[in-house]
């Protein structure tokens, strides 16, 4: 891929084998590529269509999305009147078309071939005729049925009957029917209404109720999909007070559905881990002192996703929560050392005593990382935001180990300054 951030225009080239890759970069993105097919089928079709009638009802062009959230943005519109939903979802989608960054909008509301309907009328009601009694009768009459089966000297043969007229509107519409009762013969027409509409390919249902989805791509380079949900959330408000259910799909929901269950997470490994300090140590101050550099680490993480061009995603939360357990590992053999110092020399002396220790756990683990911060490719991009929140996050969290930490304690517990002979 072509070079995204500081990092991969000035650093990598320094560790990376030289050799001729021009052949191997793509400089475009797949979403640039597919704008740029959809235009020229566009551009072609219209030509088409200038000498001929319309060649189709509806074409899009989709780039396939790694990752568990199969769109960026999924929106689903439910009410009892499908109209009223459909027309709903095309507002969002006009909407949407004029956002920067949004590509692929489509939806599932296809519609299929056209279908002749029949409604009973009030003369028919008043008759006795239902549609059930209307069906059966059409049924036996137009549609093939096997109505017997004989055996001859070949074997058996299956009798099957089928109206070849059964294509003929106007036929059907004179074509004569009994009473339930019996006791008169009236046309279809007469009883019936006809309705011609267009049913759609697919019926799609959640819990029970009829859903019309609209989805589209985000380009993360230009809008994230919080960003796109925060500027149509006036309408999508206006659509709620209409009646009309709105339900929030896509990587939206997933964002929700993940925060929550990360946060609930955090809190019970913060207070696991306080437990523990608290047995250790047999104090509540010295947790504390620990406990306080994991939000000061977080700066770290959030600093090297800046700096690495990407967006703080659902990985690069979870890399933050993880960075939480190195964070107190690093905290806890530094404080167990300085602990009971007298004067700021001990401190001091006893500090240094970690230097090392600490420094070489931290650079083989940001090492460690720095494949997969730097030179993720392919599916292994999913989990780059997750390895640049824990390598910065650590790289930052050496810093306020060798330093915050002791510094904390001295000024807790007031250790004195160092006594000259």
């Amino acid at each position: 891929k072509a070079p995204e951030n500081f990092f991969d225009t000035y650093i990598n080239p320094l560790f990376s084998l030289e050799y001729d890759d021009s052949d191997m970069v793509r400089k475009r993105l797949s979403q640039d590529i597919a704008k740029e097919i959809k235009e020229s089928l566009v551009n072609k079709f219209k030509a088409q269509e200038a000498h001929c009638k319309k060649i189709y009802e509806e074409f899009n062009v989709y780039v396939q999305q790694a990752g568990i959230v199969g769109n960026d943005i999924e929106i689903g519109f439910s009410d009892k009147d499908s109209n009223l939903a459909i027309e709903a979802m095309k507002k969002v989608e006009e909407n949407l078309s004029h956002i920067s960054g949004i590509s692929d909008i489509g939806d599932n509301a296809h519609e299929g071939e056209r279908e002749l309907k029949l409604r009973v009328n009030e003369y028919g009601q008043h008759l006795g005729f239902s549609e059930g009694y209307v069906t059966s009768i059409l049924r036996g009459a137009f549609l093939k049925a096997e109505y017997s089966k004989i055996f001859d000297k070949k074997g058996l043969v299956r009798v099957k009957i089928e109206d070849i007229h059964k294509n003929d509107t106007a036929g059907l519409k004179d074509f004569q029917l009994s009473t339930p009762d019996g006791r008169s013969v009236v046309r279809l027409g007469d009883v019936c209404d006809f309705m011609y509409r267009k049913s759609f390919v697919k019926i799609f249902k959640e819990d029970g109720e009829k859903v019309r989805s609209l989805f589209a791509k985000v380009s993360k380079k230009v809008i994230t999909p919080a960003e796109v949900m925060e500027q149509i959330k006036p309408l999508l408000d206006e659509i709620k007070r209409s009646g009309v259910h709105v339900i929030i799909k896509g990587e939206e929901k997933e964002n929700a559905k993940v925060k929550k269950e990360m946060m609930e997470a955090a809190l019970i490994a913060m207070f696991l881990i306080f437990i523990a300090l608290v047995w250790m140590f047999n104090s509540l101050l010295l947790p504390l002192i620990i406990l306080s550099t994991i939000p000061l680490s977080i700066l770290g993480a959030l600093v090297g996703t800046k700096l690495m061009g990407v967006n703080l995603t659902l990985p690069g939360l979870m890399g933050i929560i993880g960075l939480a357990g190195v964070v107190v590992n690093d905290g806890l053999i530094m404080l167990d050392f300085v602990k009971g110092s007298k004067n700021y020399g001990e401190m001091v002396e006893r500090a240094e005593l970690r230097l090392r220790p600490i420094l070489l756990t931290s650079v083989t683990t940001v090492l460690g990382l720095s494949s997969l911060i730097f030179f993720a490719s392919g599916q292994a991009l999913i989990l780059q935001p997750m390895a640049i929140s824990l390598g910065f996050g650590i790289a930052w969290a050496t810093l306020l180990n060798l330093y915050y930490v002791p510094v904390m304690y001295a000024v807790i517990y007031k250790v004195k300054a160092t006594t000259k002979p």
